[in-house]
């Protein structure tokens, strides 16, 4: 069976936690270890009241019914998780888990042989960083707290033995496009990096089809 894939552009701006990484791609790892290639990579901050909000879970489910028809979506993962879960998570790491709470958090990523057009709103309209100006006018651009408009791809995978003990399948989502739209209070503390290793791969295993998620 084939995996699906869809895609979902978003229409009112996020916040971006974390996207220092868009313009150059890091390794992200689990507990503070580098591992693997460097990935470009976004944790966009969504509020529950967003338009998007319905439409990102329904274009996640789409994806997911056509790779499992019939399935429970509860038992597979999606890159969307509950902000204030994540919080907490990290409070009880010990970190200071205040900014992720009362939104829903998305975690996309892309490889780098896909890196993510980048482009900024300015009052003449959307202009496409190329070349030079995407390292230059991109890190300027592009940092920790600032709002942006996303658009994702979204793919079903499949990892162990389907429906195994090992099984880890779902729906990840690649990062495909990303417009800055406005500046925001820059998000302090510890790097991009060092923060968001400790949730490599986070995901959620509530159905994002289901409109009585607990976020």
């Amino acid at each position: 069976m084939a995996e699906a894939n869809g895609s979902y552009t978003f229409r009112a701006p996020v916040r971006a936690a974390f996207c220092d990484s868009l313009v150059s791609p890091k390794k992200v790892g689990k507990k503070g270890a580098e591992k693997g290639e460097p990935v470009y990579s976004l944790t966009a901050l969504i509020a529950p009241d967003s338009p998007d909000v319905q439409g990102l879970k329904a274009a996640m489910a789409a994806v997911a019914k056509e790779t499992w028809p019939g399935r429970d979506l509860k038992e597979l993962k999606f890159p969307l998780e509950s902000g204030d879960k994540r919080a907490k998570d990290l409070v009880a790491a010990g970190k200071d888990g205040e900014l992720f709470k009362g939104s829903l958090v998305l975690s996309a990523r892309s490889g780098m042989e896909r890196p993510p057009a980048l482009a900024i709103l300015t009052s003449k309209g959307i202009e496409e960083l190329l070349g030079a100006q995407r390292d230059v006018v991109g890190k300027q651009k592009f940092y920790n707290g600032c709002y942006v408009v996303p658009s994702v791809w979204l793919k079903a995978y499949r990892k162990g033995s389907e429906g195994g003990i090992g099984e880890f399948s779902g729906v990840k989502a690649y990062i495909s496009s990303v417009l800055w739209v406005k500046d925001g209070e820059r998000i302090g503390g510890a790097s991009a990096t060092e923060t968001f290793r400790a949730y490599a791969g986070s995901v959620s295993n509530v159905d994002p089809g289901d409109d009585e998620t607990p976020f």
